[in-house]
């Protein structure tokens, strides 16, 4: 039996679970990959209808423990270069996907766990949670783009730190170098989600889109070539009927009541 990978909408929230077979630790292999590439595909169709999206493991103990270990028993020398590119398609779509994507961790993120939960946008995590980029254990290197994710979030020296030695980090530690974007009891997480996704749904679901793409951008376009994609973020904004309903909303709000002649 394999992780299957169960999506469900609520609230205009996509919910993507991972779910072991019993006992076991979400792991990712071809089928699962597959069953996440068609979430992608499913997100990006419905994209303008929902809020964001929440990743998380049915495991308590487990957010996922990365390849499983028929991947490990038959990898090749000949066939690892299509599981690297394989993994990469779908961490990238996942990066890519135009709303916000929250990973939820309460227990271990491992390998090629750890690089599905940097491929989200935000990493909320248990005070439980467990951290490793530990491929160098078995003699491999990160294979989904974690080098590249994990220099982004704690900065190259520290990145050098964790995969050189593939120490397990903490749920505390990777909070305060920056990791995860919040850490705290694993009974307070549903609160911060939720204050999360409702601060979300308050604003225009198109601007934070055109948002996600800028930001997508950094680091890797000069200032001069980001005002023209903010240029043309912006006239697609104002090209849409929310952001004019929302902006006369502004302005009446300002102007307050009007009141007769006394």
């Amino acid at each position: 039996m394999r992780t299957e990978v169960h999506v469900s909408h609520r609230d205009a929230i996509a919910h993507v679970t991972l779910i072991p077979p019993e006992g076991k630790p979400p792991t990712l292999d071809a089928g699962v990959i597959d069953a996440l590439d068609a979430v992608c595909a499913e997100i990006e169709s419905r994209a303008e209808a929902l809020v964001c999206v929440v990743l998380r493991s049915q495991s308590p103990r487990f957010f996922c423990a990365g390849a499983n270990l028929t991947v490990m028993e038959t990898i090749t020398a000949e066939t690892v270069a299509a599981w690297v590119h394989r993994g990469h398609r779908l961490m990238n779509r996942l990066e890519a996907l135009p709303l916000p994507v929250v990973a939820v961790v309460e227990g271990y993120a491992l390998g090629g766990g750890l690089e599905l939960a940097m491929a989200c946008d935000l990493i909320f995590a248990a005070n439980t949670a467990r951290f490793g980029q530990t491929e160098v254990k078995l003699g491999l290197v990160t294979g989904w783009g974690g080098c590249h994710r994990l220099a982004r979030r704690v900065g190259l020296a520290r990145a050098k730190e964790l995969a050189f030695t593939a120490r397990m980090v903490e749920a505390d530690e990777a909070a305060r170098i920056g990791l995860v974007d919040w850490s705290g009891p694993a009974a307070e997480l549903p609160a911060r989600l939720d204050a999360f996704t409702a601060a979300v749904a308050g604003n225009s679901r198109s601007a934070v889109r055109e948002t996600k793409a800028i930001l997508a951008t950094c680091g890797e376009s000069s200032l001069a070539e980001n005002a023209a994609v903010e240029a043309a973020a912006s006239e697609r904004c104002l090209s849409s009927g929310d952001t004019a309903v929302r902006l006369a909303q502004f302005f009446a709000a300002r102007r307050g009541p009007k009141t007769g002649a006394g």
